[in-house]
């Protein structure tokens, strides 16, 4: 054993399990190892080994992480293990000590220096790539592949994952690719788990809490219940038992409940921003008191040094008072709307056993580390988009992956709740669930394409994507792929056939919203007959089963299609397109090509015909800001977009070609059969010309600047942020020199206040750990307002 990796057990008073030795052995044999654990079992104390013995070893180590905020968790970890001269950070916001012996970087720096030639890339020993099974995320799982693909044989790979069911086949993919490897795994949770039920009885006027399964299957105690409400019509009311009158448990209710249980800390998924800032309103305001004023006075001290570099008038605007009100109950909302500042604040409160309850999106069930006793999911199903769908088997496990925290309790516990528009039965096949099978989502990009003619054959192109996963597992499963292919086309003709019976299959207006009636805030109908009800749950569940089978008949046609060559053709396709924009001539880059190569965007084909053509040429840095937002900006609330506002008329003729160039692309696409770039969008031009002109933060929202929707907090400091690492990118690549000094001085004019303020690492923390005892550690149950339920 490396001693400095011994040192690093004895100072934390631990020994390996069992499955975490068995990678040890692996790393000692030469191998790569594939480590699949729940979360908070240890999965990090391999990537700990793999580093101490590379550094041993005379090589150097490179850590990475999906988001920035986990690569600056990472480098706070690391630094306070080996010391802060030994560990720097390379992310699109910070370069510190980047020749240092560990390098903590996003996955994207690390797939840009294996595509640039880095000469880092030689001396690295090691990659430990954290959160590997985000390579099946649909918009940046692909640069997960292109690191394995691309890893020199000379570096071994420790790839950490969340339990997934096809564990030995991405490790044979991955042993296939970079050399040896073996697959650890670990099913065992370091803190066992319950998978509980809480619904609210109208008769007895209490909280009924029960185990969702009983011996693996749906608890029939349940099912009696909510079987007996749905089923309830006028005539036999009478004769069904007390108990079958369910409703939705409300917020207060469940913290209460889950106080007195002495089941908190808890963390609460609301699958909604303003969902998680009315709840922490609300429960605040009805009385909730969690902490004493030793406790406060420390929450106070963690506030205050996470916003100590912001001015007083961007606190007032972000509404500093009433945040920090809440974290001194013990309550927190958590989700991307926040800034950094009060994120990493929130964090800290509850990993140091300050805050009781923090309701939170899933953002907060991606690496950040802050398990709890208790988890609530308000709701299985969430909006993707077009639609309401259930959770998937490895988003449930990914979110109750927090409930219990190893070493403090016996018990982790995880809550779903009563809702009237999910079956019981969904509910618990969804608890009952083992199968996450890691998918694909690989696919040649502009990008991608540009440093494969560079640096490639057309043959050692093709040989390179046929090494992808996608291409991998479509090779070896294409039979047995065609056979469930026909098996569900006709569970899908069946499934459309029966809702056609029952006067369906005219779209999902209907869903998860009462058909007939109105209804209360605990899911109640107050008005519609019995009768239609039913007809309105049974339409429901026959929708969702259409939809389920039809979603399983495009993923099966869209792995077939791909085992027939579906990648090589993806490529070809891609470089047609370049070539007809003059990006390439056959398998050979142009001088606009060769800009693409060092593009690493969304946009980025748009973003180099956009330089070719001179749209950020001749331009003040602050209309430069405005332009390249038309690049970086996506509107995705479900309200209409604002109105695009120009400073004046030269800037709106250039976004005008800009949307002109991007109409150009798409149409090239539908020609080649290519997958649609993102439309540009000039919504947040405004806000980005006054920001860099040198606009303060609180006088954005007035006038014409902010259009008539204003972002949080959060949302502007990460557009500004994205905004900045594409004009930065812009201002190396850009074909004129006065283009470049612009676009330099335009990073400095956006990088000020509480945007330059995110991007700031911190090395250490205010508050300490607290050893929470048996019970809760919180000074008293909260104070609740007690509001009359109607019957």
């Amino acid at each position: 054993m490396p001693p400095l990796f011994a040192d690093l057990l004895t100072a934390r008073g631990i020994s390996p399990d069992g499955f975490q030795a068995e990678a040890f052995a692996a790393l000692d044999r030469g191998d790569s190892v594939l480590v699949a654990a729940p979360t908070s079992s240890g999965k990090t104390l391999v990537a700990g080994y793999g580093i101490a013995a590379t550094l041993e070893a005379g090589k150097r180590a490179a850590y990475t992480a999906p988001t920035k905020a986990l690569s600056n968790q990472k480098l706070r970890e690391l630094r306070s293990w080996l010391g802060s001269e030994r560990v720097g950070l390379l992310t699109g916001d910070n370069v510190i000590c980047p020749d240092a012996d560990v390098v903590v970087m996003t996955t994207e720096v690390l797939r840009n220096m294996m595509y640039a030639g880095s000469p880092h890339i030689a001396q690295f020993g090691m990659a430990v790539l954290d959160e590997v099974h985000y390579l099946q995320d649909p918009y940046r799982g692909a640069v997960w592949e292109e690191v394995i693909i691309s890893t020199p044989r000379h570096m071994r790979l420790v790839c950490l994952s969340a339990t997934v069911s096809n564990t030995h086949e991405l490790a044979s993919w991955v042993e296939a690719t970079a050399g040896g490897c073996t697959a650890v795994v670990c099913s065992q949770r370091p803190v066992p788990l319950e998978d509980r039920f809480l619904l609210y009885e109208r008769h007895s006027r209490r909280l009924v809490d029960l185990p969702t399964l009983r011996d693996g299957r749906p608890n029939p105690e349940i099912e009696r219940m909510v079987e007996g409400a749905r089923s309830r019509s006028g005539g036999q009311r009478r004769h069904r038992r007390a108990g079958a009158r369910p409703a939705r448990p409300r917020r207060s209710e469940i913290v209460e409940h889950l106080a007195a249980s002495a089941r908190l800390p808890a963390i609460v998924f609301v699958f909604s921003r303003q969902g998680c800032d009315d709840a922490a309103r609300t429960l605040v305001a009805e009385g909730a008191a969690f902490l004493d004023a030793a406790q406060q006075h420390r929450v106070r001290q963690i506030a205050a040094a996470h916003t100590a570099d912001l001015e007083e008038g961007d606190l007032d605007a972000l509404g500093y008072d009433e945040w920090l009100e809440q974290l001194t109950a013990g309550v927190a909302a958590h989700h991307a709307g926040l800034i950094p500042a009060f994120k990493e604040a929130i964090e800290e409160c509850f990993s140091a056993g300050l805050l009781a309850v923090v309701f939170a999106t899933e953002t907060l069930a991606v690496g950040v580390n802050m398990p709890a006793r208790s988890v609530v999911i308000e709701q299985l199903s969430r909006f993707r988009g077009e639609g309401f769908a259930l959770l998937t088997p490895g988003e449930y496990t990914q979110l109750t992956g927090r409930a219990g925290r190893r070493g403090i309790d016996e018990t982790g516990y995880a809550y779903t709740l009563w809702h009237p528009q999910t079956a019981f039965d969904e509910t618990a096949r969804l608890v009952a669930s083992g199968d996450f099978e890691l998918e694909s989502s690989f696919r040649p990009t502009y990008n991608m394409v540009a440093n494969l003619i560079a640096s490639r054959t057309h043959d050692e192109a093709v040989e390179l994507l046929q090494r992808s996963f996608a291409q991998w597992r479509a090779d070896r499963r294409v039979g047995q792929w065609t056979g469930e292919l026909e098996a569900e086309r006709k569970a899908l003709r069946e499934a459309r056939a029966r809702l056609r019976s029952m006067g369906g299959g005219r779209g999902r207006s209907q869903s998860h919203a009462p058909a007939r009636g109105r209804s209360s805030r605990s899911g109640r109908h107050r008005r519609g007959r019995p009768a239609d009800r039913r007809t309105d749950r049974a339409l429901l569940d026959a929708e969702r089963h259409a939809e389920r089978v039809g979603a399983r008949v495009s993923r099966l046609k869209d792995r077939i299609k791909l085992a027939k060559g579906g990648l090589a053709r993806q490529l070809d396709a891609t470089n047609e397109v370049l070539n007809t924009f003059g990006c390439a001539d056959g398998w050979s880059l142009t001088a606009t090509g060769d800009c693409l190569k060092s593009v690493f965007h969304e946009c980025d084909l748009l973003t180099v015909l956009c330089l070719r053509d001179g749209v950020f040429d001749g331009v003040a840095p602050a209309q430069l800001a405005g332009l390249v937002s038309v690049l970086t900006y996506e509107h995705r609330s479900s309200q209409p977009p604002p109105v695009p506002r120009y400073p004046d008329k030269d800037s709106h003729e250039r976004a005008a070609h800009m949307f002109e160039l991007a109409s150009q692309i798409n149409s090239a696409e539908r020609q080649h059969s290519v997958v649609p770039s993102r439309p540009p969008d000039a919504s947040f031009f405004a806000v980005a010309y006054a920001w860099a002109g040198g606009t303060a933060y609180t006088d954005l929202w007035r006038g014409d600047a902010g259009g008539d929707q204003t972002p949080s907090g959060g949302d502007f400091v990460r557009q500004m942020r994205q905004l900045i690492d594409l004009v930065d990118r812009i201002a190396g690549v850009a074909p004129l020199e006065s283009t470049r000094r612009t676009a330099a001085d335009a990073c400095v004019a956006l990088d000020r206040g509480v945007v330059a303020a995110a991007a700031r690492v911190s090395d250490g923390r205010v508050g300490a750990s607290v050893a929470a005892a048996p019970g809760d550690g919180f000074v008293s149950l909260p104070v609740v307002t007690r509001t009359r339920r109607l019957s």
